[in-house]
């Protein structure tokens, strides 16, 4: 089955009733820098329900919606490694890190759909340059890297969505929190050697919808993170403190529902 139907699936089938988890931060925080790093999860001790473990059971529909994203990003960082003198040679070996791991989530997540009589969805063909939308990608190390750290920022807000749908098995929702972890240090180095670059005050973490980009495609990859509510408080200035929006924003990631993901994705996806 194909990726874009089955979020198109997933959006007739799953309500966004998502509560909020950690942000990046608070995730970085938690778990230090040896966790984050740990990217092969541990087996899980129960599995979810055959009978009932089809696309359209919650924690299958959580499995696949966090495994379409990373597909979607080692596709592209796999894209980038080999085109022609894109990625300079002092980062190349921080990109197939970032590979290497991506590549271990997405077989793990398959293995386990694989043995619970799940389909697992085919890989997508992929249209980095979004018709033209982007068409240096791949030549221009700037647009990689923009394009790279809104695929990273959008896995962890869809990871966050994927972990509150696993919270009924302890084994798939710890390892899930584990490789969210891990995206969210992909995220942070990303921007970072954006920022590098020059001419960017972009920081390791999301500011309100900012991408950083004029490109439409890659705003859609934010939508939603201006949100300042959090546990039905309003961040920005509570309890009297000043605490700007930008500040309010900064300190929490906003999960990404089905609708979000699939305008985002949609563009990047061959039909």
């Amino acid at each position: 089955m194909k990726f874009a139907h089955i979020l198109n699936e997933l959006g007739n089938t799953n309500p966004e009733t998502f509560e909020k988890t950690e942000g990046r931060r608070s995730i970085l925080k938690s778990f230090g820098s040896k966790l984050a790093l740990a990217v092969v999860p541990l087996a899980a001790s129960s599995v979810f329900n055959k009978a009932q473990a089809k696309t359209t059971d919650i924690l299958a529909e959580a499995i696949v919606f966090a495994l379409g994203i990373s597909y979607m990003q080692a596709a592209y960082i796999r894209e980038g490694l080999a085109a022609t003198g894109l990625i300079p040679a002092d980062a190349k070996g921080d990109f197939q890190k970032m590979l290497d791991q991506k590549d271990k989530h997405i077989a793990y997540w398959i293995y386990y759909l694989t043995k619970t009589n799940n389909t697992v969805p085919t890989v997508p063909t992929y249209d980095f340059k979004a018709k033209n939308a982007l068409p240096d990608v791949f030549t221009n190390y700037a647009t990689y890297l923009t394009l790279a750290h809104a695929l990273e920022d959008v896995g962890v807000r869809m990871y966050q969505t994927s972990i509150k749908n696993l919270l009924t098995n302890k084994a798939f929702r710890s390892d899930a929190v584990n490789m969210m972890t891990t995206i969210a240090r992909h995220a942070a180095h990303v921007r970072l050697l954006r920022r590098n670059l020059g001419g960017s005050d972009i920081m390791p973490w999301i500011t309100g919808t900012n991408a950083y980009s004029i490109v439409g495609e890659i705003q859609k990859a934010y939508q939603g993170e201006d949100n300042t509510m959090q546990s039905k408080s309003n961040a920005e200035g509570v309890n009297g403190f000043a605490i700007s929006f930008d500040a309010a924003t900064a300190a929490f990631d906003e999960p990404m529902g089905v609708a979000d993901a699939n305008a985002f994705m949609s563009k990047f996806i061959k039909p």
